[in-house]
């Protein structure tokens, strides 16, 4: 028989209209063929968190409507709208009717959710949070009185013993919304879930997972107040609000702004903590998710997140093409599907180059026998497939990739999806070709699925550490995005985390902001069977349990930036005690003049490093400045749809921008007219803010002057 050698057969995809393929993510495309093509419901809905209501099958999406549409008109198509912020709404839109609802012509563009993933004794004296929740040396014990903190999470015990306040006579759960249920009243504004608002109603739940505690631990870091055992947690007095999440970053937005919300309506500031991420996205601060973050954000409003646990992990892949260096080949490195829970080795891999310039990817098998291989035909980034295609791989028992290509409709970029599937690998090598003459081009795998290799092939190479902080908690622009350092006996006492995900973002920012402990701390565990008979939790619980009225309530170990992210937002819960107007610039540059270094951090700039951020978190010197800045804040901010102007202190000043706008001048001008400074932005975006300094200038009143083709604005400060 001779030989084939051809790698792909193309398999026939159904063709829509154009308008129809660039109205919807990559993602979205990808849900709807392996909805089309699986028949195996149960486990398409796992993969894509489709909930069923009333007989209709429901996911969550984002959809961007053109400007002053009114969304109620979505509802004929029986869409459940959720949130709103300017013209992004987060819905529950019903899968049979994506495809229509695309095509509407008030719709421009609809994102399904995507994927995300979960990610204290001595390490309060080691940060000085132990001073701050003692007053040493201020005016009072700050403990996160009068502040909310959210945790958006899964796996909680909703009325274990940390939880309630110091003396144990009262829960400080005051509302809790279960995502995941439908056996009680929905919230005010949303359409799905089970929301408890009452103690008893809270107590009578009881856990929204009986085999899950990674929310519970969370939580209990961030403000538990439970001191018979000495594992009490920061804000140990704030008011707490949980949220137990589904899977997908819409739930996230629809959780902050359900906390949000809530601390509005009793009129407290607010700190929301995610120890969750995901890799799928552009990891450069402009995907739906970060900029809903980024516009829900504000003064009183804060939010925190993990910058992740892949820092060991060589899970990115980035190159910067030349026409005399325009190759990049690298294999893939398939989790254990023992590992994933999945039926198959199954890999995705998002593919993100620069605006305006394209690459191309080809998908490979390597046969490690005869050292064979063979590609696909060359897939263009810049050119929409529509509803993708999908290619068989042979030489490999059952292996498909289905690609998807076209122009990202938040930030202009080139971008290729693409998921792996093999049954067996044995004999083969899987892997991708990207090709390009010019631009950067960065690709990254899910860790939980596997990583770049070069599986020891000069010519090829293997993924890197860096860009691995993760979308959800480590790319916003206005998150305060957390690292891990080592506080017991995980490494060397006082180093970071080799966990712990590395920076810049895609764009080239420092992340993450700052660095907590994390490896280990001791927290709350739930108390459901499932947790505390699991072999793996059991070996991590401590000695002793609390026993409170008859009843035994858990502590025990965890490691990873999901627990140093739940430190910082304790912190910061008391830092909003002592000033709840802080904003998330004010935060970022308290945290720029009190991180501690020491041997370990090294010299860090002043716009801090990839690793570290600004250093290790000093809560109590920090808590100095949010006094400071309290007492000396003048009356002098300025709150338009267009500008924000934060006073920071000491003349320094930061500009919030509320809308995109370009050609913008920046002038600063004394009263008496003369200009003291002056700059310019060829492009400015939503959320984008410049730090002003007038610490050097003479006494006396200034005028900073902004002008765009959209922001005209004059703003009078006092210095």
């Amino acid at each position: 028989m001779k030989k084939i050698t051809i790698l792909f057969l193309l398999l026939c995809i159904t063709a829509v209209s154009f308008s129809q393929q660039s109205k919807m993510s990559p993602y979205t495309r990808h849900f709807i063929n392996q909805k089309k093509q699986t028949s195996q419901s149960t486990s398409i809905q796992k993969r894509f968190m489709i909930r069923e209501v009333e007989k209709i099958e429901y996911i969550n999406s984002y959809i961007y409507l053109k400007k002053d549409t009114d969304p109620s008109t979505l509802q004929e198509y029986n869409v459940k709208i959720n949130s709103q912020l300017d013209s992004l709404i987060t819905v529950q839109i019903p899968v049979n009717k994506i495809e229509d609802i695309a095509a509407l012509d008030i719709v421009k563009y609809i994102q399904i959710g995507t994927p995300i993933y979960k990610r204290m004794d001595i390490a309060r004296d080691e940060t000085f949070v132990t001073q701050t929740q003692n007053g040493t040396n201020l005016n009072m014990p700050y403990l996160g009185k009068n502040v909310v903190v959210g945790i958006i999470d899964n796996g909680f015990e909703y009325g274990h013993i940390n939880f309630y306040n110091a003396d144990k006579t009262e829960l400080r759960v005051k509302r809790v919304w279960n995502q995941n249920t439908s056996n009680g009243s929905t919230p005010s504004n949303f359409s799905y879930g089970t929301e408890y608002t009452t103690t008893q109603e809270i107590l009578n739940a009881q856990y929204d997972y009986m085999t899950e505690t990674h929310g519970t631990h969370v939580t209990g870091i961030a403000a538990g107040a439970d001191k018979s055992q000495n594992f009490q947690g920061i804000a140990g007095e704030a008011d707490i609000v949980l949220v137990s999440v589904g899977n997908e970053d819409v739930d996230l937005s629809n959780a902050i702004k359900y906390i949000y919300e809530y601390a509005e309506s009793v009129n407290k500031p607010c700190v929301i903590n995610m120890s969750l991420g995901t890799h799928i996205g552009p990891h450069d601060g402009t995907s739906t998710f970060d900029q809903f973050c980024d516009g829900m954000q504000g003064n009183g409003r804060l939010m925190v997140g993990s910058a992740g646990n892949e820092g060991d992990r060589p899970l990115h892949l980035s190159k910067s093409f030349s026409s005399s260096d325009s190759q990049i080949i690298s294999a893939f490195y398939f989790s254990d599907p023992a590992e994933t829970g999945e039926k198959s080795y199954i890999l995705p891999c998002d593919i993100w180059g620069e605006v305006g310039k394209n690459y191309q990817v080809e998908i490979f098998t390597y046969n490690k026998s005869n050292k064979q291989m063979n590609k696909s035909k060359k897939f263009n980034a810049n050119i929409s497939n529509g509803f993708g295609e999908r290619i068989a791989l042979s030489g490999v028992k059952n292996g498909y990739a289905n690609i998807y290509t076209g122009i990202d409709h938040n930030n202009n970029k080139p971008n290729i999806y693409l998921e792996v599937s093999v049954d067996n690998l044995s004999g083969y090598y899987v892997g991708i070709i990207i090709s390009a003459t010019e631009g950067t081009v960065h690709a990254w795998t899910h860790d939980y699925y596997g990583e770049f290799s070069d599986r020891g092939i000069s010519e090829w190479y293997a993924g890197d550490t860096n860009c691995t902080v993760g979308e959800i908690g480590g790319t916003g622009k206005r998150i305060i995005s957390v690292g891990a350092y080592n506080n017991q006996a995980y490494g060397q006492i006082g180093s970071i985390a080799d966990f712990s995900s590395h920076g810049p973002t895609a764009d080239g920012r420092i992340k993450p902001d700052i660095s907590a402990p994390g490896a280990f701390i001791i927290s709350s565990y739930s108390s459901a069977n499932g947790v505390i008979n699991d072999s793996y939790y059991g070996d991590m619980l401590t000695n002793n349990p609390t026993i409170y009225n008859g009843k035994k309530y858990y502590y025990g170990y965890m490691a990873g930036t999901s627990m140093s992210s739940p430190f910082i937002t304790g912190v910061l819960a008391t830092w909003l005690q002592a000033n709840p107007q802080l904003n998330p610039e004010n935060v970022r540059n308290i945290l720029k003049t009190t991180a501690r270094k020491d041997n370990y951090t090294g010299d860090i700039s002043e716009n801090g490093n990839n690793i570290w951020g600004f250093g290790k978190i000093d809560a109590w010197n920090g808590i100095k400045k949010c006094i400071e800045l309290a007492a000396h804040t003048e009356e002098i901010s300025a709150t338009t749809p267009d500008i924000i102007l934060y006073p920071m202190g000491n003349g320094m000043y930061n500009l919030l921008f509320g809308k995109d706008d370009r050609q913008v001048l920046l002038s600063i001008y004394h009263i008496n007219g003369k200009q003291v400074y002056h700059t310019s932005f060829s492009n400015i975006s939503a959320g984008q803010s410049e730090n002003i300094s007038l610490k050097n200038a003479p006494q006396g009143i200034y005028v900073i002057r902004i002008d765009g083709k959209n922001i005209h604005k004059s703003i009078k400060v006092i210095q």
